[in-house]
């Protein structure tokens, strides 16, 4: 067998040994790894805009009201907020809301109430102004139920949230 031959050979039967080393055996994990949960995670918070960052970081215990905060169709969605445009979101501060056509203003809730309606003024692309009225009924804390009329179907939508 020539030397080629014979080197390669080597390698071929050496190669699968010295990279059996460099895979962790299943179920094992080194004792520095931490478990990171993506969902519902939105982008880091100097991706995100202004009222993004508002209603993330606003303190609802202190103002009462549930309803604040980023919220998306389902957990994935959240990956995406303010970096491309897509339905089924909603960025609610204590006094604004924000869908991906609209962005609208109202008074306040009433802080403790698990339901609140709001008559907003929007402005959608184009600067065209509109009124509408908004209902918000909390299922939970990381989820609530949006109606963006009253003749038309509400939205179940989760709590997004940044990493920590």
């Amino acid at each position: 067998m020539s030397r080629f031959g014979s080197t390669f050979m080597v390698l071929a039967l050496a190669l699968p040994l010295a990279l059996s080393g460099c895979v962790a055996p299943q179920g094992s994990r080194p004792s520095n790894a931490f478990a990171v949960n993506l969902d519902a995670v939105v982008p880091p918070q100097a991706l995100l805009r202004e009222d993004t960052v508002t209603a993330l970081t606003h303190d609802r215990s202190q103002s009462r009201l549930a309803y604040v905060g980023v919220w998306a169709t389902d957990g994935d969605k959240c990956a995406m907020m303010d970096q491309t445009a897509f339905e089924g979101f909603a960025v609610i501060t204590p006094d604004s809301i924000r869908r991906s056509a609209e962005a609208c203003t109202f008074e306040p809730g009433e802080p403790g109430s698990s339901t609140s309606r709001f008559d907003a003024t929007c402005k959608a692309r184009g600067n065209k102004t509109t009124k509408r009225t908004f209902s918000v009924q909390m299922l939970s804390s990381k989820s609530l139920y949006l109606t963006t009329a009253p003749d038309r179907p509400g939205v179940k939508l989760v709590r997004c949230r940044l990493q920590r």
